[in-house]
């Protein structure tokens, strides 16, 4: 059974359809017992996407992708902002996964969530991190032409502030000859992870539950991006980003040349994460901040709680 680790909602705002019940539907048709959903720079839909996993028997892993860099305080331009993939391994995950949601979406450049090494570490109990693909530090150092060892220093960056067990790679399971950007990738991904005895998980990364709803999500991105469906230049991305199955993510990934062994360690990997997942949200409450009160506050209220607190 395959687990999927990486994916997008339509609280991915236009980026993804598929509302958390139908992707639900689409793990249950394929007889999934855990899916995951990643969207980009907040948890909207996680309430919903939790209720409904719990009413059909799946289990619902919580993830988020954020805008990532290394020093919140340095000068950086919104393109050096790259992403990494967070999940809530229990309930104090899922707590900070709120914390630096909150935290990235006050701190954003030009309207792109970030947060940094300090604030990952300050966070880090209960988190599992993702690097992945293009839109990765991973990624966006390649594009660049940098050496694999300077990226390896990076991953050893982010497994010091977390910890190294709960560091992982993503290689993804795209058709590598339509998509030469994704097989350089990989390769330096699985490079990477041997460099740094890095663990692998392996995903497509979907934005929409089926086959078929390839055009909707087109559509999607056209109206995003201010554009007509008939215009040349809108958004059509390559690649196959429904929900796979097993069978499926195995087929794309022995097409790319992957042995047998590797699909199989990564997919037993994938499984694994879904397993430690023990995340219970606490529902039908009001849940308020613990904000600590400045001193002068304090000392008024030591100085009358006899009056305001009763018996």
């Amino acid at each position: 059974m395959f687990t999927h680790l990486h994916g997008h909602s339509t609280f991915s705002f236009l980026e993804a359809i598929g509302k958390p019940n139908k992707i639900l539907a689409r793990a249950k048709e394929l007889e999934m017992n855990a899916i995951a959903i990643t969207d980009y720079n907040g948890m909207y839909g996680i309430i919903k996407f939790y209720q409904t996993a719990k009413d059909e028997g799946i289990k619902p892993i919580i993830w988020v992708e954020l805008g990532f860099v290394l020093d919140i305080n340095s000068a950086i331009q919104a393109n050096q902002v790259w992403n990494i993939v967070l999940l809530a391994r229990n309930k104090e995950g899922y707590a900070n996964l709120m914390e630096l949601v909150s935290f990235a979406n006050k701190d954003g450049i030009t309207g792109k969530p970030k947060i940094d090494l300090a604030q990952l570490q300050k966070f880090s109990h209960g988190i599992i991190c993702i690097m992945w693909g293009k839109e990765s530090r991973i990624g966006k150092m390649l594009a660049l032409d940098e050496k694999p060892e300077k990226i390896a220093e990076i991953i050893s960056m982010i497994k010091n502030t977390v910890g190294a067990k709960d560091i992982y790679l993503e290689v993804t399971a795209q058709d590598e000859k339509l998509l030469p950007e994704i097989k350089k990738i990989n390769t330096q991904i699985l490079h990477l992870a041997e460099l740094t005895s890095t663990g692998c998980i392996v995903d497509n990364n979907f934005f929409y539950p089926k086959v078929g709803d390839k055009e909707a999500r087109e559509i999607a991105l056209a109206i995003k991006d201010g554009k007509k469906v008939y215009d040349e230049d809108r958004r059509k991305p390559k690649g196959e980003y429904y929900i796979m199955d097993e069978e499926e993510i195995r087929a794309v990934c022995e097409k790319n040349g992957h042995s047998k062994t590797d699909i199989d360690k990564w997919i037993e990997t994938n499984n694994k994460i879904a397993e430690w997942i023990h995340v219970e949200i606490d529902l039908n409450q009001t849940l308020f901040p613990n904000y600590d009160a400045p001193p002068d506050i304090v000392e008024l209220y030591e100085k009358y709680k006899d009056i305001l607190v009763e018996e």
